[in-house]
């Protein structure tokens, strides 16, 4: 049985709920749906938003692969959105400010929905 357990990894798979809570959160805050933020758009204003969640889950531990696997893009993407936010907050105050608000928001958002059961989330028994 050994045998076959090494073929695992030592952690199993991330929940990507808080990601999912992090992109309602954009939703409710953008007035925008989850479907329009994960669009392939390459606006200006749909990629600074989907680029701040890939900030703040960055922020929180996520993996640049586990964030892209979530927003439909590569590894590479969600570095260079980090990168940007920190371009932008640094050269432009008005995103700095917008950032930070938004930051709050998805805290106490996130928060607020933490323990709410998830429309997928079926009970399952241990055996």
């Amino acid at each position: 049985m050994e045998d076959k357990l090494n073929s695992w990894p030592d952690d199993p798979p991330a929940s990507s709920r808080q990601l999912r809570l992090l992109a309602m959160a954009a939703s409710d805050f953008f007035d925008r749906s989850i479907e329009e933020l994960r669009e392939r758009k390459r606006t200006p204003d749909r990629v600074w938003m989907r680029a701040v969640c890939m900030w703040i889950a960055r922020d929180a531990g996520y993996t640049f692969n586990s964030i892209g696997e979530w927003w439909n893009r590569d590894h590479g993407t969600v570095i260079n959105a980090v990168d940007l936010v920190n371009d932008l907050r640094e050269q432009k105050p008005a995103y700095d400010k917008q950032f930070r608000q938004f930051a709050l928001f998805a805290n106490k958002y996130i928060r607020r929905h933490k323990h709410a059961p998830s429309p997928s989330t079926r009970t399952c028994k241990k055996k």
